[in-house]
């Protein structure tokens, strides 16, 4: 039931693009999806499930998780991974937003003893070194390989991991990828898509949900792939990067020198300030004689490489007073840290603020985000340009979708705008065909629906304002006497 705050607003703007897709019920769905999964385990494949990199993937992160202890074999023979660059860092921050997801989950959470997405059965994974690594093979499995489940960016298999994967296991009648989304227009996934709707939702009548199957094999799949990768330096191009650092490093040398000259040099803001004054003072460089100048050079050249922090010239102190006007005395050199400050204020160093991580392992403390960015630095840096390619793969894994997008569907659309009675709806993001289905039934006379529906095509501006009527009643004071407040 909708809150009657929800209800007869003036203007609704909603989402068309789903408007003649209709799907089964949540329940169904899930169902479908671990099903296809638990079927290409049993026998012996990997299974690819191209995802985003922090939406949806925390969903069936989290599906998966609950459902694969529940059988003992599959734990030993398959590893269920978690693929991606971030995949630890989107993770955390899952944790700290628990309180605005379904009750559902908070309460499962609470009454447990583990951290809100924990996800302890499932890998955490961040480099393809690292999945061979856990594919490789250890103590579950007693040193045999182990095949994997392995949830990769990006959905739509054009880069990535999951495009790395699928060059890798598409070739394998064992394995199987298992499409949670349909991928955006002209990607990969989007094509392998097409081709399973075209080999499994024939004959379905077109206001009637889609079919769950589980995988299925498509005949004559050989697909072409645009594959950008990086490649290191060879040659010519290596030996140009590496002039090109040299003379990078010389100038950052040199500015950082001219930095470090301009912070550590003695405060002259008196010999401006005094003027003529200051010229006639003793302990002037001009009259000294060469080798005093020299004395004075050797110390200044201490002063400003750190070793010392007092500049001292044997017989010629400064005689005059301290109190007297406009005496310029040898002073101990200070450098005043100013804050830095941006258009929100000061800048502070975020490493005081970092969140640690307790290894129960270990026993000890640590920082995450610390020791990632210590292997990052740690690594050579090693010079690559970008290389594009086309690649012709021939299809032989199996291929399954199960709609897990979280995106509403047709029916549930049109029972939202029944039960919404918005006054004015205007219709977006949505394709011509399933735009005008949706504006269509909208405009039924038998439908409990507003009829002032709106379609804007592209670049179309559209003008939604209203006018209200404000009324202003002032009671005499006999009549208000006579008002009964409820």
């Amino acid at each position: 039931m909708l809150s009657r705050r929800l209800t007869k607003p003036t203007l609704l703007i909603t989402d068309a693009l789903n408007a003649t897709y209709n799907l089964a019920t949540r329940k169904k769905r899930v169902e479908c999806f671990l099903d296809s999964v638990g079927a290409v385990v049993k026998r012996g494949g990997n299974v690819l499930i191209p995802v985003d990199s922090a939406a949806r993937v925390l969903e069936i992160a989290y599906v998966l998780n609950e459902w694969w202890p529940r059988e003992r074999s599959r734990r030993d023979t398959h590893a269920l991974c978690l693929l991606g660059g971030s995949a630890r860092k989107m993770r955390s921050f899952a944790q700290s937003l628990v309180g605005w997801m379904a009750s559902s989950v908070e309460g499962q959470m609470s009454d447990r003893d583990t951290k809100p997405f924990d996800l302890r059965h499932v890998s955490i994974v961040q480099t393809m070194a690292e999945l061979d690594r856990k594919m490789r093979g250890d103590t579950r499995s007693r040193g045999r390989p182990r095949r994997a489940v392995v949830l990769a960016p990006v959905e739509g298999m054009t880069m990535g991991f999951s495009q790395e994967l699928f060059l890798r296991w598409a070739g394998d009648k064992k394995n199987a990828i298992v499409m949670p989304q349909r991928g955006p227009p002209g990607s990969l996934a989007r094509h392998l898509f097409s081709r399973w709707w075209d080999r499994t939702q024939n004959g379905r009548a077109a206001d009637s949900p889609m079919r769950l199957e589980l995988p299925v094999r498509l005949s004559r799949a050989r697909v072409t792939v645009t594959v950008k990768r990086r490649v290191p330096l060879e040659g010519a191009e290596l030996e140009a990067w590496i002039a090109q650092e040299r003379r990078r490093k010389e100038q950052e040398a040199a500015r950082d020198a001219m930095l470090k000259r301009k912070r550590d040099m003695l405060d002259d803001d008196e010999v401006s300030s005094d003027g003529d004054s200051d010229s006639e003072a003793p302990g002037r460089i001009d009259d000294m004689g060469p080798e005093a100048i020299s004395e004075v050079d050797l110390a200044t050249e201490r002063l400003l490489s750190g070793q010392t922090y007092d500049l001292y010239i044997k017989g010629r102190e400064s005689t005059r007073s301290l109190a007297a006007p406009g005496a310029g005395q040898f002073m101990f050199p200070f450098q005043e840290k100013m804050r830095r400050t941006d258009d929100y204020g000061e800048i502070y160093d975020v490493d005081e603020y970092a969140v640690k991580v307790d290894n129960d392992d270990a026993g000890v403390m640590f920082d995450v985000d610390a020791v990632e960015e210590a292997e990052e630095a740690a690594a050579p840096e090693q010079p690559t340009k970008p290389v594009v390619e086309e690649r012709r793969v021939q299809v032989n894994c199996q291929l399954a979708f199960v709609d897990m997008e979280g995106r509403v569907s047709g029916n549930s659309l049109r029972n939202i705008l029944v039960n919404v009675i918005p006054k004015r709806l205007v219709l977006v993001h949505g394709s011509s065909a399933s735009t005008k289905a949706l504006a269509d039934y909208c405009r039924d006379p038998s439908v409990q629906v507003t009829k002032d529906v709106y379609a804007p095509s592209v670049g179309e501006i559209l003008n939604v304002s209203s006018g209200i009527n404000a009324y202003q009643v002032q009671l005499a004071d006999a009549l208000f006497k006579q008002v009964r407040m409820a």
